[in-house]
C-alpha cells in the first residue's frame, strides 16, 4: 500500500512538473508576443518625447509621425511601409531634427520623401558624419553608423570574413540627384519594354515622363498593381530595387549595399553590429539600427523571409 501511494506521489510531482513546463512555455510565448507592436505605436511613442530646441529654448515638444511621413499620401505611405524600418533605430536618425521659419510653420529637416536636393543638403549637413575607405572605395556614412561598420570588418578580418561595399561610392551615402538617376536607370527601361508590349500606352507613357517626380512615382505604383512591373528584371516593385527620389535609407546615411551579402557569417556578423537587412527582396542592403535583434520586434518590426534571408520591415497594424 506504502509502495503504491510512493508511486501515485511520484507521477502528481511528474504531473506537476508536467504541467509546470507548459505553464512556463505559455507565459514564455506570451512575453514574446507582448514584445510585438506595430510601428505606429512605437514611433508615437517615441516621438513623443522628442524636443526641438533652438539653442537652449524649447520651441516644441513632441512631434506626430504625420509631420514626418504623411501616411494619407500614397507614395509616402507605400514609401514607410518598404523603408521605414530606419526611423526605429537609435535616436540618431533625429539628431539633425532642426526648425525653420516657412511663413509662420514649422518645417522639418527629417522626411520619408525630401522633395529636392536642398532638403537633402539641409539634413545631410546637420549631422555627424565620417568617410573611411573601405576595400579601395571611398564612403560616408552617419558616424556611428561607420563606427558600428568598422568594428564589424574588423572582427570580420580576424574571422576570416570580409566586407566591403557593392556598387561603389554611392554604396553608403547618396544625394537626390543620386537616388533620381537610378530611379530612372529602372523607369525608363521598363516602360519602353511595358509600351513595346502593348501594355501601357504611348500617351500615358510620354505623360508619365513629363509630369513632376511624385505624380511619376505614384503612376508607377499603379501600373505595378497590375503587376506591370519596373524593377531591373520586371520581376518585382521598383521600390525593391531602388527607391522612389528622395526616399531612400542612403540619403539618412545608414545603408549600405554589401557585397558579401550572401554570406550568412557576414549577415549574422553584421547584425551583432546592428546592421539588418529591411528593405524586402533587396539582398545586398543593410540598414544601421543600432540595437540587438532580439529587440527589433518592439520597435514595430516584423520578421519576413524572402530569398532564404530574414528582412525586418514595418509591422503596420
Amino acid at each position: 500500500m506504502r509502495k503504491f501511494a510512493l508511486s501515485i506521489n511520484f507521477m502528481n510531482r511528474k504531473y506537476r512538473f508536467f504541467y509546470s513546463a507548459i505553464v512556463f512555455a505559455i507565459l514564455l510565448n506570451n512575453q514574446i508576443f507582448a514584445q510585438q507592436t506595430d510601428i505606429k505605436t512605437y514611433l508615437a511613442q517615441k516621438l513623443a518625447g522628442i524636443q526641438l530646441k533652438d539653442g537652449n529654448k524649447t520651441i516644441k515638444k513632441g512631434i506626430s509621425l504625420s509631420e514626418i511621413c504623411d501616411l494619407n499620401d500614397p507614395v509616402a505611405n507605400r514609401v514607410f511601409r518598404e523603408y521605414g524600418a530606419m526611423f526605429v533605430g537609435k535616436d540618431d536618425i533625429f539628431a539633425g531634427f532642426r526648425l525653420i521659419n516657412n511663413d509662420n510653420k514649422i518645417k522639418f529637416f527629417v522626411n520619408c520623401v525630401f522633395k529636392d536636393e536642398r532638403e537633402v543638403n539641409s539634413y545631410q549637413t546637420s549631422i555627424r558624419t565620417k568617410s573611411a575607405n573601405i576595400g579601395g572605395t571611398n564612403i560616408e556614412l552617419r558616424e556611428d553608423a561607420m563606427d558600428a561598420l568598422l568594428a564589424a570588418i574588423e572582427e570580420g578580418r580576424q574571422k576570416g570574413l570580409r566586407i566591403t561595399p557593392r556598387g561603389g561610392s554611392i554604396a553608403a551615402k547618396r544625394s537626390y540627384q543620386d537616388t533620381a538617376r537610378l530611379w530612372d536607370s529602372r523607369f525608363y527601361p521598363a516602360l519602353t519594354y511595358w509600351v513595346g508590349k502593348g501594355r501601357i500606352s504611348r500617351q500615358d507613357a510620354e505623360a508619365a515622363k513629363s509630369s513632376g517626380i511624385g505624380a511619376q512615382v505614384k503612376q508607377v505604383l499603379e501600373w505595378e498593381d497590375k503587376k506591370l512591373w519596373f524593377s531591373k528584371d520586371l520581376s518585382k516593385s521598383i521600390l525593391y530595387s531602388v527607391a522612389a527620389p528622395g526616399a531612400s535609407q542612403h540619403i539618412f546615411m545608414v545603408a549600405l549595399d554589401v557585397e558579401q551579402y550572401a554570406s550568412k557569417g557576414v549577415r549574422d556578423l553584421l547584425a551583432e553590429h546592428g546592421w539588418f537587412q529591411t528593405v524586402k527582396s533587396d539582398m545586398p542592403h543593410f540598414t544601421y539600427l543600432g540595437v540587438e535583434r532580439n529587440k527589433l520586434k518592439s520597435l514595430g518590426l516584423m520578421s519576413v523571409p524572402s530569398g532564404g534571408q530574414e528582412f525586418w520591415i514595418p509591422k503596420m497594424d
